[in-house]
């Protein structure tokens, strides 16, 4: 009888801990989503506002210490920023940026890639506003030139890294060799470069031919300037007549780029210019996880994949519709098994471009796309500057709290521990006042 009503205590006992437990783990639960994120609005939070050129931006701060960012340099010129969510990797050559989720490790459930290969002078003779490759005047791979690529911090009052910033500035032309296997099959005229590999591939008067050399780019400006922050950064893009567009960069997940274009050698006054970014979902080390495009257009929302191969003819390059009332247009990376949105790329659909009067005029945005069978070929277009400069902010990122990595697991190990502990705790002391009753 005495052994019945001990099993009767235990079971009750251990009723009781799970009890306990589960109580505990929801208080553990509302506490976490009762904090504030980034990029939501909290009553605690105080405003500061800052004015850097004609761009007005605002830092937001609140009671809870966030992680600074930070940068390092590897031997081999490799930089790295990294917060305590997201960490860039950035090329030591060419304008290219891999960026995952810091709880991730080395990015191997989750891995991106953008890079700025190729700038275009193309006659729009459709009409649409974007490129495609039919309409070819000229282009340059950006790998054909030298690069410079600088990093640094910008510190608050109280000592913290507010901003870490990643520059690269085009120098001269390369005297090696560069890749053209990416795009000598829809390149209209291209036949690969000679024994000169900066040989020309600019548009000679000849049908689809391309002669001449890229020399006549050499004076041409070009600087990709990338800034991550520790706080929320809302700014606006603004000409001469004022406000234009507004966007928002989160603090700690966003990396935005300010594309500078200055001198571009332009052949017509009627062409237009367009840049790509070469994108890529799946630059993880693990073949485990597979991601993809989703392209959020006006009235419609388009999955796509880099292994979508468009094809290779110069009639490529589908108009990106923007979504209208919005100044943000942009495309998700999307976690192909659990359909969980990881990472994200945008852009603001205006650019400021400055005339040689110093007069800013803001100008619309337009973008074309296709895949190549190994990335996505996003084309932003912008109008002829003839001798002025033009100045766009892209930015790409990962959403916190998508993690493939649960960043929450070492909390909830902590609170199922204890709970554990404590029913095991609390069976021992019935065993024992049992045993003393016996």
């Amino acid at each position: 009888m005495n052994q019945m009503r001990t099993t009767d205590m235990i079971r009750s006992a251990l009723v009781l801990g799970a009890v306990l437990l589960l109580v505990t783990s929801a208080s553990f639960v509302t506490a976490r989503a009762d904090s504030p994120a980034r990029g939501t609005d909290d009553d605690d939070t105080t405003t500061t506002t800052i004015t850097e050129d004609d761009e007005t931006t605002t830092t937001t701060d609140d009671d809870e210490s966030e992680d600074e960012p930070h940068e390092e340099r590897d031997s081999d010129g490799t930089a790295w920023i990294q917060t305590d969510i997201m960490t860039v990797k950035l090329d030591p050559e060419t304008p290219t940026y891999q960026f995952w989720y810091t709880a991730d490790g080395n990015g191997s459930r989750g891995r991106f890639m953008v890079s700025y290969k190729m700038i275009v002078e193309f006659d729009d003779l459709n009409g649409d506003g974007v490129y495609q490759p039919n309409e070819t005047l000229g282009f340059v791979p950006l790998e054909a030139f030298e690069w410079t690529l600088q990093t640094g911090v910008v510190k608050n009052q109280l000592g913290q890294n507010e901003e870490v910033y990643a520059s690269y500035t085009k120098g001269g032309l390369k005297q090696d060799g560069w890749d053209d296997d990416w795009f000598e099959d829809w390149m209209p005229g291209y036949e690969g470069p000679g024994e000169d590999d900066n040989e020309s591939l600019s548009l000679a008067d000849d049908e689809d031919e391309h002669q001449g050399n890229f020399t006549r780019f050499q004076d041409m400006t070009l600087q990709f300037y990338a800034h991550i922050y520790m706080k929320d950064y809302t700014g606006n893009v603004t000409d001469d007549e004022g406000v234009k567009a507004n966007y928002t960069v989160f603090g700690g997940v966003e990396l935005k780029v300010d594309i500078e274009i200055g001198n571009f050698p332009f052949q017509s006054g009627a062409s237009k210019i367009a840049i790509l970014n070469y994108i890529r979902e799946d630059v993880a080390s693990s073949s485990e996880y597979n991601y993809r495009f989703r392209l959020h257009e006006d009235d419609i929302e388009e999955e796509i994949e880099s292994e979508d191969d468009s094809g290779n003819g110069t009639e490529v390059g589908e108009k990106f519709h923007d979504v209208e009332d919005d100044d943000s247009q942009g495309l998700s990376l999307v976690d192909g098994s659990t359909n969980v949105t990881r990472g994200f790329y945008r852009w603001v659909d205006k650019a400021v471009m400055t005339l040689n009067n110093g007069s800013e005029i803001a100008v619309d945005v337009g973008a074309s796309f296709w895949t190549n069978g190994e990335a996505l070929l996003l084309f932003f277009a912008y109008p002829n500057f003839d001798g002025g400069s033009l100045v766009h902010d892209p930015s790409m990122g990962v959403y916190e709290g998508h993690s493939p990595v649960d960043s929450g697991t070492p909390w909830l190990s902590n609170v199922l521990l204890l709970g554990v502990g404590a029913v095991a705790a609390v069976a021992i002391v019935v065993v024992i006042a049992s045993k003393r009753r016996a």
